[in-house]
C-alpha cells in the first residue's frame, strides 16, 4: 500500500486545531512530556495560523489529520536573505514509518526554496535517531550546537 497516494498535504486551517492537538498528544513525546494546557495551546495555534511569517501544514488522509509540520521565516542581516526554522514535526504513531514525515518535510523544503530562504534550520533531541536520520536524508547536517535557557 502506497501511503503517499492517499495522503494530502495542505495548509492548516483554524478548524484543524483540535486534530493537531490530538496528533501531538498521541505521540510518545506528547504523551510522556507534553502536559500542556490545551486551552492555551488552542489559542496559541489559532494565533500562529494568522501570522504572516509562519506556515503550518497538515497531512490528511480521508479527512483525518495524521501529522503536521510548522515553520517560521525571519530576516537575516548576516545572510542578507530570509532564513527559516522548523518548529515541530509530528505524525500519528500508526502513520510513522510510512513516509508521512517525509512528505511533510519535502513540502516545507519546496516552500522554503520557493521563498528563497538561505537556510532552513531544525532541532531535535539527540536521542531521536529516527528524526535525525530523516533530516539527514533530506540534506540537513549537524552544524551547530543549540543552547537553551528555560525560564524558572
Amino acid at each position: 500500500m502506497n501511503t503517499e497516494k492517499r495522503i494530502m498535504i495542505r495548509k492548516a486551517a483554524p478548524k484543524d486545531v483540535d486534530a493537531i492537538i490530538g496528533v501531538l498528544k498521541s505521540t510518545k513525546l506528547g504523551s510522556e512530556v507534553w502536559a500542556g494546557d490545551e486551552k492555551w495551546a488552542r489559542k496559541a495555534l489559532e494565533e500562529c495560523l494568522d501570522l504572516k511569517h509562519y506556515a503550518f501544514l497538515v497531512a490528511e488522509q480521508d479527512h483525518k489529520i495524521v501529522g503536521f509540520i510548522d515553520y517560521c521565516t525571519f530576516p537575516s542581516f548576516w545572510e542578507g536573505v530570509p532564513q527559516g526554522i522548523i518548529n515541530h514535526l509530528f505524525v500519528l504513531p500508526a502513520f510513522q514509518g510510512k513516509d508521512v514525515g517525509t512528505m511533510l518535510l519535502k513540502a516545507v523544503i519546496r516552500q522554503a526554496d520557493a521563498q528563497g530562504l538561505s537556510e532552513l534550520h531544525v532541532s531535535t533531541e539527540r536521542e531521536n535517531i529516527r528524526a535525525r536520520q530523516l533530516y539527514a536524508k533530506h540534506g540537513f547536517t549537524e552544524e551547530r550546537l543549540l543552547l537553551e535557557r528555560t525560564r524558572k
